[in-house]
């Protein structure tokens, strides 16, 4: 027999988060979606995403509109992209490794070139010198990831968190809220519910297990999957070769699913049958889309020096959830009248809500010699803390407050190199190396830092590249390595029953392939 609710809120006990609010939405998705890395071309991507002051590639557009402006010719790029995450996961002083594989399209990109002639017929090299647009797609986040633990846990169940969540509803079985977790819990046997002195249900609730001693096994996994794209509608104006104005239009879309899944196996001998198993799955899946507006320039005082500057203003997603959870409680003999319960939401829930993400500030300097190579140096700033959740019928304000609290401003520092040589037998045709370095400061406060020493670490970002160049064509390929650590915590707990959590730490390898053609 399986019993199913229609579930209204959620609860995430995930990574980082001190307070667990009523619902699926939380601190974490402001910081998720507030998150980008470098993308682009293997060019752009071979000198880790470091190109706002040097243009000439239609990806370039995407970190500072202005240099699209710098293009001289029609061009089209296309890129796709092979990426593996590796987890080394550390659970109760058990370790498991996990991969996730995944395929995808990082950045495809158009742009145009309109240049202006004097009376003599030569390009113009004062004034209005070009007019540049272009159009194209670009990733900004990878949301793919998987990673598992499995030990004994001697501290608590996850059924206690689920009592701990029914006893905050102060509400007696029939008046709980219908598909909360709570009565997701109770309705599959997971938690029971004490009567008082007369024999009357109570507002207090338990673990199924008949004493308060824990031995489980708990084995689980997080598995999240999608990705943040924006494409991008980009105008820049040359003037004098000196000065370079951009704008780009952004219309972004996210899509970003989560399951969470946990098998509880109770080790305890008792003289009383009571819980055998649970296996408990959490299921969250985001759709959302959002504007935005870029502004840049370049200044370029000769012909070697170059200095820009870029506005990212902030976007706001506007996000439709679906979310649900599914439990079943398998009961040792004569612990039950079923031997197993199910409980699970059936369709999932819809839940709409936004999410605003910062405005950036990126400035540069690249340094040019037309023949040899480039290098660009460059930071951006923006403050996690200004991210911001909010819906029609939640004000968020707690959630809203552990933003502010928990996270703060950064500068990420990127810096990239491209060296030319030329093919001594073949007029027209380059040979390029490239390498590339980003450092993404911790996002989190001294506070959050407090918490866990994981939490200070930055992440950090290596990456080379090679290019073969034609007169009309040109093919580059990058490769990048990036490490970070993070930890996840599966439920919340008590004085009583604490918690632990799962810490991870996590390896990215990235090889990226882009073709590029000039037209007429």
């Amino acid at each position: 027999m399986k019993t199913y609710f229609s579930l209204k809120h959620i609860a995430i006990a995930s990574c980082f988060f001190i307070a667990i609010t009523a619902n699926a939405q939380n601190e974490q998705d402001a910081i998720n979606y507030a998150t980008i890395g470098a993308g682009g071309s293997a060019r752009t991507l071979g000198m880790a995403g470091s190109f706002s002051a040097i243009g000439a590639d239609p990806s370039a557009a995407f970190i500072n509109p202005a240099g699209i402006a710098t293009l001289r010719r029609n061009e089209f790029t296309l890129g796709v992209q092979l990426m593996n995450t590796r987890n080394n996961s550390e659970y109760l002083g058990s370790y498991l490794t996990d991969n996730k594989f995944n395929f995808n399209l990082p950045n495809v990109a158009l742009g145009f070139s309109k240049v202006y002639y004097d009376n003599n017929g030569k390009p113009k090299k004062s004034g209005l010198a070009n007019v540049s647009y272009g159009f194209g797609i670009n990733r900004l986040a990878n949301f793919h990831n998987r990673f598992a633990f499995d030990a004994a846990n001697t501290k608590s169940s996850i059924t206690d968190y689920f009592a701990a969540k029914a006893n905050a509803q102060d509400a007696v079985p029939f008046d709980l809220y219908l598909g909360s977790l709570s009565s997701i819990a109770y309705s599959a046997g997971a938690i029971e519910n004490l009567v008082d002195g007369s024999g009357n249900e109570s507002v207090y609730y338990v673990s199924r297990y008949i004493d308060s001693q824990r031995n489980n096994q708990q084995i689980g996994s997080l598995l999240n999957k999608g990705n943040m794209y924006e494409t991008q509608f980009s105008l820049g104006l040359n003037f004098s070769h000196k000065f370079y104005l951009g704008l780009g239009l952004m219309y972004s879309t996210l899509k970003f699913s989560k399951e969470f899944d946990i098998l509880e196996i109770d080790n305890q001998q008792r003289i009383k049958a009571d819980v055998e198993s649970l296996t408990y799955n959490e299921s969250i899946y985001d759709r959302g889309n959002g504007f935005g507006a870029k502004l840049g320039g370049i200044f370029r005082p000769n012909d070697q020096f170059r200095f820009a500057v870029a506005i990212h203003t902030p976007k706001t997603y506007s996000i439709k959830e679906e979310y649900g959870y599914n439990l079943t409680t398998v009961f040792e003999p004569g612990a039950n009248t079923q031997k197993e319960v199910t409980a699970y939401t059936e369709p999932l829930n819809t839940y709409n809500y936004k999410v605003t993400t910062p405005a950036r500030l990126i400035t540069g300097a690249g340094f040019v010699l037309s023949k040899t190579g480039l290098f660009n140096v460059e930071t951006e700033f923006y403050n996690y803390g200004s991210a911001r959740l909010k819906a029609d019928d939640y004000a968020f304000t707690a959630e809203n407050n552990n933003v502010r609290r928990l996270y703060k401003s950064v500068v990420v520092l990127r810096m990239g190199a491209e060296f030319n040589i030329p093919d001594p037998n073949q007029k027209d045709v380059f040979y390029r190396l490239r390498f590339g370095y980003a450092n993404y400061p911790s996002p989190f406060s001294s506070r959050a830092a407090g918490i866990d020493p994981i939490l200070k670490k930055a992440q950090n970002l290596f990456t080379g590249g090679f290019g073969y160049r034609e007169k009309d064509y040109y093919i580059d390929f990058a490769l990048s390595y990036g490490k970070s650590s993070n930890y996840f915590t599966p439920y919340t707990g008590s004085s009583l029953f604490p918690v632990s959590s799962v810490t991870n730490t996590q390896s990215r390898v990235g090889f990226t392939a882009t073709m590029g053609f000039n037209f007429e």
